[in-house]
């Protein structure tokens, strides 16, 4: 690489890191008559081409709007990039600091302007843009604040466990995605999770062919298989009401032939697996634990069977 060539590249990723793609492709153009063979001049030129006429539009959309735009395109950006088999990882880098870096603007600007779940929302938003900016305390502080304003809120519990997993403390990871999964496991959106924690076990359970909303209800189910969800609470009695009282209405569910067993199925692996955990803790449980064993056994042996080795 030429001396302009190098030097258009690191100016460019600045104005890339600030959020300014289509100055960033002037500086790339100009080192592109230099060096018209340079793939890292042009996929930089690509991704300014992708972000510089939406990052134009963002004054006229209301912050809200900007923010959530900003989010909605770097997961498509992101989906493009799996095209590739291979990019210079430098570029997205800049390219992705830019865009939470706008993104975070817009939502610190509306930290006072909503209340209740309105209000998790924005805090866990600017917790997540935090979290990609990599201040994961800063993240944790946002998070904990939205946890307070939203306490069951999935998406939430999530993204402070990708964060507690991010800061290498591992057993409140463990921990806050089993209860997230738990509490709503489609509320959760699994492109926006970094940790090699869940990002292994996601990859594993796409191994075996689940995708969409399944793929998202198998997950605490061989999370704990796995031994990622190994860190477990005890159920408050209010607790055990309410999940028997759902395990009884996912059952019912499963009998009608117009459910939807593919997502019913792991759902209710899950509830059952907190209901043994819940029986382990208890006087005379083992006789309950052994008839949810059999339930499980009917509906999946597999399951069972690994269930039964780990």
């Amino acid at each position: 690489m030429g001396f302009q060539s190098e030097e258009g590249l690191t100016k460019a990723y600045t104005l890339l890191e600030e959020g300014k793609p289509s100055l960033a492709k002037n500086e790339l153009v100009d080192s592109l008559q230099y060096d018209l063979d340079n793939a890292d001049l042009k996929f930089a030129v690509w991704c300014c081409n992708y972000w510089a006429d939406f990052i134009q539009k963002l004054p006229s959309m209301d912050l809200f709007e900007r923010g959530e735009g900003l989010i909605s395109r770097w997961k498509s950006f992101h989906m493009e990039l799996k095209r590739y088999r291979s990019f210079p990882e430098r570029a997205v880098y800049a390219t992705d600091k830019g865009i939470f870096t706008l993104a975070l603007q817009s939502y610190e600007l509306l930290q006072d302007e909503y209340k209740g779940d309105q209000k998790a929302e924005i805090l866990r938003k600017t917790g997540f843009c935090y979290k990609k900016l990599g201040n994961y305390m800063d993240a944790l502080q946002y998070l904990t604040e939205a946890h307070k304003c939203a306490p069951l809120s999935a998406a939430i519990l999530a993204e402070m466990a990708d964060c507690y997993a991010l800061c290498g403390e591992e057993r409140n990871a463990k921990l806050l995605f089993r209860e997230a999964f738990f509490i709503d496991a489609q509320a959760i959106d699994l492109a926006l999770l970094d940790s090699e924690l869940i990002r292994v076990l996601i990859r594993q359970v796409e191994e075996k062919k689940y995708s969409g909303e399944e793929l998202n209800e198998w997950i605490p189910v061989y999370g704990v298989l796995y031994g990622v969800f190994s860190i477990k609470r005890q159920l408050r009695s209010q607790e055990v009401g309410k999940l028997k009282q759902d395990i009884f209405a996912t059952e019912n569910e499963l009998r009608n032939p117009t459910s939807n067993l593919k997502t019913l199925t792991p759902k209710l692996i899950n509830m059952y697996f907190w209901l043994i955990d819940h029986y382990v803790r208890t006087e005379g449980g083992r006789e309950r634990t052994n008839e949810v064993l059999l339930k499980i056994k009917m509906m999946d042996r597999e399951i069972y069977t690994l269930y039964n080795m780990k």
